[in-house]
């Protein structure tokens, strides 16, 4: 079974470990290779290790002199409708141990991340993968909204009030149920944080303008809430389960800022998860673009992804739980599939495989083979219970 799986894969690539972390299965293990998603899991691994399981991202809340609402992102990826519900409720209780307060409308302070970053193979699609990073985003910057027959529009998610901007966005949307991302444009963006605060501020009694100011908090301004994300490593579950590029580069460049300096970009945090894997992991002969495996341009092999997969080996939970056999990661984009994780039989025990293919059709290719090596040569290394 061995040969027959080598000679049916060509110029692809797969490594399979027993549970000692020894080959059993190995052909172009040496072979650069474009990721595609596993190498969120790079990504993952980095973010853990360098941030700490339990780091909370900040979003911080302001009351100026003149009677704004300050609001500083640090790039929470997770900040939902439910979340800046649950906000705007600490907010009326502040205000209301105050004098009564007239709020004349928003500064937003995105000075944390860099303006108008770009991710390489980010296309310009309404697609929700290819939703752009920011320093203070909702919703994973995306509208989702239902577009009836008639032309009426409402919001496809009971928990997220419909929006001026989601009405405008709508305009040209075929009939039916769109998730569709507000682009790379920041003003947009702002736009949207706002006009959401603002419902949800309403739904407390609470009045504020869409009069939107785009600068750094005055120093003079009082926080009045700081409102931390869930640890991130429950973030980290949801980027490898629902494979989303959003937060990968999100988290990315959290990563250069923290360790570098901000305003950060793509380019501070991919220095810092370049540094990780050459120090930490001990690989270097990859090339690293981005964070989400969205760039063709990236580039890796099978041995250095496995090294990579040896150092996330005790978070292996985190990943999707495919057929009760494998906790793993998979990658598409056009011609490219992949699979990379841990393949865990009747004895509990791991076995690390990368399975890298060049595919432009049939992208279900990559279980098949991962099937076949389950059931034809991981079978004999498994104690039955």
């Amino acid at each position: 079974l061995h040969s027959e799986i080598i000679k049916s894969l060509g110029n692809n690539t797969i490594l399979v470990l027993d549970d000692k972390n020894q080959p059993i299965l190995s052909h172009n293990a040496s072979q650069l290779m474009v990721p595609a998603s596993i190498l969120k899991i790079a990504t993952a691994d980095a973010v853990l290790n360098v941030l700490g399981e339990d780091y909370k991202i900040p979003t911080e809340f302001y009351l100026t002199e003149d009677h704004y609402l300050g609001i500083k992102g640090f790039g929470d990826p997770s900040l939902t409708s439910e979340i800046l519900a649950e906000i705007a409720s600490k907010i009326k209780n502040y205000l209301q141990k105050s004098p009564p307060i007239q709020l004349r409308g928003f500064v937003l302070d995105t000075s944390y991340f860099k303006s108008r970053l770009k991710i390489d193979g980010q296309s310009h699609s309404d697609n929700p993968y290819d939703a752009s990073v920011g320093a203070l985003v909702a919703n994973f910057n995306t509208i989702n909204i239902h577009k009836f027959a008639n032309g009426n529009i409402q919001s496809a998610e009971q928990q997220t009030p419909l929006t001026q901007i989601a009405i405008d966005l709508s305009k040209n949307m075929p009939k039916g149920i769109h998730r569709i991302n507000l682009g790379n444009r920041p003003t947009r963006t702002k736009i949207y944080f706002a006009q959401l605060m603002q419902q949800f501020l309403l739904h407390e009694q609470v009045q504020i303008p869409i009069n939107i100011i785009n600068k750094p908090i005055p120093l003079t301004a009082k926080k009045i809430h700081t409102h931390y994300s869930k640890p991130i490593k429950e973030i980290v579950h949801t980027l490898l389960l629902y494979s989303n590029n959003f937060i990968a580069n999100q988290l990315l460049i959290i990563l250069g800022a923290q360790k570098m300096s901000n305003p950060a970009g793509i380019a501070q945090g991919k220095k810092v998860l370049i540094e990780y894997l050459q120090q930490t992991i001990g690989i270097d002969q990859f090339n690293l673009i981005e964070g989400s495996g969205l760039s063709r341009k990236n580039k890796i092999s099978a041995e250095e992804m496995m090294a990579i997969l040896l150092h996330f080996k005790t978070h292996y939970q985190l990943m999707k739980n495919y057929h009760q056999r494998y906790y793993a990661k998979t990658g598409t984009l056009n011609g490219v599939s992949t699979l990379a994780g841990y393949m865990q039989g009747a004895d509990e025990k791991l076995y690390p495989f990368v399975i890298m293919l060049k595919q432009p059709k049939h992208y279900n290719l990559r279980m098949e083979l991962a099937n076949r090596i389950y059931n034809g040569i991981i079978s004999l290394f498994l104690i039955t219970p």
